[in-house]
């Protein structure tokens, strides 16, 4: 395998620091806005819910939800400190903000509604690991909770592939290239971001790439079902081209 395609297994350490936000600038509270009122109305968010938003990072969804969610009491939780730290600003100061690896949760029935966006799901390299994730999801939630899970599409990913690109964000030049791994059925991408011509930062990301069978099952051994599936955020039907892949679903009654 050339040198350049190795993704360290625990590349989501350093994947979400400073060069986060000059490589996902576009990611901006404003953005999230369409993302948070579709998850809210997916939900029935209502004021009596009490609500994790796992992974949230830049607290762009919780701002949104601070100003939109009716009275909702909020929670966020994430790894990385320099995204919670942009988090806190985000959101005033007024959600709670949790750090912590979402394989080892700090709560126990404790949500009634769960919000996981943006492929923050898949990150860990043994589907053990992955599914540990969601079985501390499922712990986290109240008896008959509802989940919002906003997923890439490997059918889409596979489809319409860009094996390298360059894009200026902020007066930095940023260089991706991505590719998939067959073995493992990751989708991965190392980033180079360079300034004035000098390299000031390289980053990698990988993600499993679970169809929805496999996801499906996986949720249900959790204890954990679909109610419904989407392909993007204006509500079209999920098939092989969707965008996304949005998921939501319930824990049991009981």
């Amino acid at each position: 395998m050339n040198e350049h395609n190795v993704i360290p297994d625990n590349w989501y350490e350093d994947a979400f620091g400073e060069l986060y936000s000059i490589v996902y600038a576009h990611r901006s509270v404003a953005s999230a806005l369409p993302e948070a009122a579709f998850a809210a109305r997916a939900t029935g968010l209502n004021p009596k819910d009490r609500l994790l938003d796992l992974c949230c990072g830049t607290g762009r969804h919780l701002a949104n939800l601070l100003q939109n969610g009716g009275g909702v009491s909020l929670c966020g939780f994430d790894y990385s400190p320099e995204l919670l730290a942009q988090a806190q600003k985000n959101t005033r100061g007024l959600v709670p903000l949790i750090r912590g690896d979402m394989r080892a949760l700090p709560f126990q029935n404790t949500f009634s509604v769960v919000f996981n966006f943006f492929t923050s799901f898949g990150y860990f390299m043994e589907d053990s690991e992955n599914e540990k994730a969601l079985l501390q999801m499922e712990a986290a939630m109240l008896p008959g909770g509802r989940f919002f899970f906003d997923y890439l599409n490997p059918d889409q990913i596979e489809a319409r592939l860009v094996p390298e690109s360059t894009r200026e964000s902020k007066g930095y030049l940023i260089h991706e290239k991505r590719w998939i791994d067959e073995h493992t059925k990751r989708i991965n991408k190392n980033i180079i971001v360079e300034r004035d011509g000098q390299i000031i930062g390289k980053n990698s990301e990988s993600v499993r790439m679970y169809a929805l069978d496999e996801l499906k099952a996986m949720l249900l051994r959790a204890g954990l079902h679909i109610r419904q599936v989407w392909g993007d955020y204006d509500a079209s039907p999920y098939d092989t081209l969707s965008p996304r892949m949005l998921v939501l679903g319930c824990k049991d009654a009981s």
